[in-house]
């Protein structure tokens, strides 16, 4: 799966860890894209998951991201 992250995760399951720094833009393994933490990322938007891999998806994929993670946002301004 080819996602962009906008915080830092670390994804354990058994012996195995993988890293997704804050910024992160790429290919994650198929263990981690359906791990509970990257599903739960995904749905509020600190991980977007572009359909494409040129700028134009990549920036769609960030402001969806972005409304999500706005909406999901349970702190008092």
């Amino acid at each position: 799966m080819f996602v962009n992250s906008k915080k830092n995760f670390e994804i354990c399951e058994g012996e195995k860890k993988f890293s997704i720094p804050r910024d992160f833009i790429g290919e994650v393994p198929a263990w981690v894209a359906k791990h509970w933490l990257v599903l739960a990322a995904i749905k509020d938007g600190s991980i977007a998951t572009p359909k494409g891999k040129k700028d134009k998806a990549l920036e769609q994929a960030d402001g969806e991201a972005e409304v999500k993670a706005d909406a999901a946002d349970k702190r008092e301004e």
